[in-house]
């Protein structure tokens, strides 16, 4: 091989590390394929897919608003390693600027981040400075997980006890005690992606990890108590392109390996367990996919999700947030573009956005 082709075959592997998807090394080969699906066909099902969800189906943003100014809004975000940042590109930067006014979120949970988490707050106190004498925002981060609130973070950890496959961003949001009779527990996660099956025992790992910590957290004793009734969030992209499992343990506190991470644990206080948000487009779907990429012969799918404790936490509105559906009635109502929730227009897209507004249950009204 000569010089030159050399430096043009580097170059071409560069960009490609740069525009990838879920992992900065994923190739389309690497990720997974359903069972028995030839590549033509997923291509067929992509294309097929995306004309129908490409229609306007949405003619009002009355789904951007909350129920009761009381509920706390939450927003989970995988942003594409950095592209929030106006220094990375700044074209995403402001889409992802129109993005987060139209939502005004309480408590933003964001995947592939490598700013750090200075940098972090002062992009949200730039895009959401609050009311006057509102706090800043206060920012975690573990790994390429932000976990940002309104209000006081305590008890961070990236690194909970045993370790999971991945560092997982925890805090406790100190919620304003006039408003609410108890915090709220928040783990942010971004599971290994890729290869179907094949990395499913890394994903295992991470979800093991999560509810041994969150059973530590229920019971007295260990390196942490949490008061009982304090609800609990977990949220990322969790990258579910094998098996259902690691989904499966969060919700019902099944563990796999319990040699290296203890007994199983029902997850809610009630001993019930937790709940899948499952948000759609824009409140009433069809579709329900958290990711897409029509360069991909993958189809849409949903890889981030939202799972809590439904015994003291109550669900008052979800979504997600799907520009490219909306009429222009509604997108200029609610001051947003078409290709905002697009990493490249016209048809680059990534990771969509999820929303959910929760209603503590013995919150004041």
């Amino acid at each position: 091989m000569s010089n030159w082709s050399l430096i043009v075959l580097v170059a071409v592997l560069s960009l490609a590390s740069l525009t990838g998807g879920c992992e900065p090394a994923a190739s389309p080969a690497q990720r997974s394929q359903p069972a028995g699906t030839s590549s033509a066909a997923q291509a067929s099902d992509a294309a097929a897919t995306k004309e129908a969800v490409d229609e306007v189906t949405t003619t009002s943003s009355a789904f951007l608003q909350r129920s009761a100014d009381a509920d706390l809004r939450v927003l989970n975000y995988n942003v594409n390693w950095d592209h929030i940042f106006p220094e990375v590109k700044q074209e995403t930067a402001d889409r992802f600027a129109r993005l987060v006014r139209a939502i005004d979120p309480d408590i933003v949970l964001l995947q592939e981040v490598r700013r750090s988490s200075e940098v972090a707050a002062a992009l949200l106190n730039t895009l959401l400075p609050g009311a006057d004498g509102d706090a800043p925002w206060q920012v975690f981060r573990g790994g390429n997980n932000v976990i940002a609130s309104r209000w006081q973070l305590r008890d961070t950890l990236a690194h909970p006890t045993p370790k999971g496959d991945r560092e997982i961003a925890f805090a406790l949001v100190d919620l304003p005690d006039e408003r609410f009779d108890v915090d709220l527990y928040v783990s942010n996660n971004h599971y290994k992606c890729c290869d179907g099956e094949r990395n499913d025992p890394r994903r295992q790992r991470q979800s093991d990890a999560i509810i041994s910590w969150w059973r530590d957290a229920r019971t007295p004793g260990g390196e942490i108590d949490l008061p009982a009734g304090t609800p609990l969030i977990i949220a990322g992209d969790l990258n579910i392109v094998g098996g259902f499992g690691p989904v499966e343990t969060l919700l019902t506190g099944d563990i796999a390996d319990e040699s290296a991470y203890g007994p199983d644990a029902p997850a809610d206080w009630d001993d019930s367990t937790l709940t899948d948000l499952h948000p759609l487009h824009n409140g009433d779907g069809p579709a329900d996919y958290t990711w897409r990429n029509d360069g991909d012969e993958w189809d849409p799918g949903r890889l981030d999700f939202m799972i809590y404790s439904d015994s003291v936490l109550t669900v008052t509105n979800a979504f997600v947030l799907n520009t490219a559906t909306m009429s222009d009635e509604a997108l200029a109502e609610a001051q947003l573009e078409r290709h905002d929730v697009l990493l490249a227009p016209p048809g680059r897209f990534d990771h969509l956005p999820i929303v959910a507004d929760f209603r503590l249950v013995r919150s004041e009204e």
